[in-house]
């Protein structure tokens, strides 16, 4: 069940049920679902989207509440995040790490110098530990809220960071591609709109739970038109979505209130368990246990993701995701029925 990178998301294909999938735990809303149908009984598949995504540009900048001038979409936050790599030609990336393994890829695709820098989230110096290994050329990528832990930085912190990394001709990318799953939004999109030096990427199919249609944007002041491909959404995609987002600041709310009161269900049950967890702002935490844990929640039908491939992450770190009230219960006790095996 091996996959390029270790991404989650594939255990369905197992018929295992699959915790390790960060997608919305509310699922795909039944509006998005509906507009879906509908642009398939049209037969939007049978003509050219948008040259550019504009009728999804425009959805999405309202969502944000910015100009669509400054929103770039694309095929996904993955695509977003390569060709922003390709465009920027970095000689430097720094990663605080742990973070999103496909940073580390890209950075090597480039053939960039990477600097990878043990953050854990608290009260470190963050931007201090980032900045002293800045040179001429270099960005800094980070996703927040981080993934995989889910702890959340401070706007004013990346700020700071965006500012001494101007100052040495650097440039900053925050992928926020689970901001819509925490209430204090710590976002950069609108502050990116006074910095020449501030790329915000985001994916929208985890939080509309579409990942089969790869929705993603950059939100920048930089003019990247050049770099945005001659059609980079389908069709299908771009009607559904780009009427639907009217209704996403609600569904939000909704996804907000279901993560925190159900998260801290959750937690609390693997607390009881003895099983050592880290602090989250996200629908998503991290574990910490005994290497075959992963192994023995398949025999009971359950994937999580084993986080080994991330540095400096070994083996024993797993992810785990909030799912429906009714499937986390199962997992609780297929969980506890492991534990009493094995002890």
């Amino acid at each position: 069940m091996s996959t390029r990178g270790g991404h989650g998301g594939y255990g369905w294909r197992y018929g295992l049920i699959d915790m390790s999938s960060n997608m919305n735990p509310l699922g795909t809303p039944k509006e998005l679902i509906e507009l879906i149908k509908e642009s398939v009984d049209h037969d939007h598949y049978s003509h050219y989207p948008t040259e550019l995504g504009d009728e999804l540009r425009d959805s999405l900048a309202n969502f944000e509440g910015i100009g669509p001038e400054f929103t770039y979409v694309f095929n996904g936050a993955t695509e977003a995040l390569q060709l922003l790599f390709m465009y920027l030609r970095p000689r430097r990336v720094i990663i605080p790490i742990p973070n999103y393994g496909d940073y580390l890829r890209l950075s090597k695709l480039v053939n960039a110098e990477t600097r990878l820098i043990e953050y854990w989230g608290g009260r470190g110096d963050f931007v201090s530990s980032l900045i002293n290994d800045a040179v001429p050329g270099t960005i800094v990528v980070l996703s927040n809220p981080n993934s995989p832990m889910g702890y959340l930085i401070k706007r004013e912190q990346l700020l700071k960071l965006a500012e001494e990394l101007g100052k040495r001709g650097g440039a900053l990318i925050v992928d926020e591609s689970f901001m819509d799953f925490v209430r204090i939004r710590e976002s950069l999109i609108r502050d990116a709109l006074n910095h020449d030096n501030v790329f915000i990427v985001k994916s929208y199919t985890k939080f509309l739970a579409i990942p089969g249609l790869r929705v993603g944007a950059v939100f920048t002041k930089v003019g990247i038109e050049d770099l945005v491909p001659t059609w980079p959404i389908n069709s299908i995609a771009e009607y559904a979505v780009s009427r639907y987002m009217k209704y996403a600041h609600g569904f939000r709310e909704l996804t907000i209130k279901y993560v925190e009161e159900e998260r801290r269900r959750v937690l609390n049950s693997l607390r009881e368990l003895g099983i050592e967890y880290y602090e989250s702002t996200t629908h998503y935490f991290v574990i910490r246990h005994k290497p075959w844990l992963s192994e023995e929640l398949i025999k009971h039908g359950f994937l999580i993701r084993d986080l080994s491939n991330i540095p400096p992450l070994t083996k024993g770190y797993f992810r785990i995701s909030v799912k429906s009230r009714d499937v986390n219960n199962d997992f609780l006790n297929a969980l506890r029925k492991v534990m009493q095996i094995k002890y």
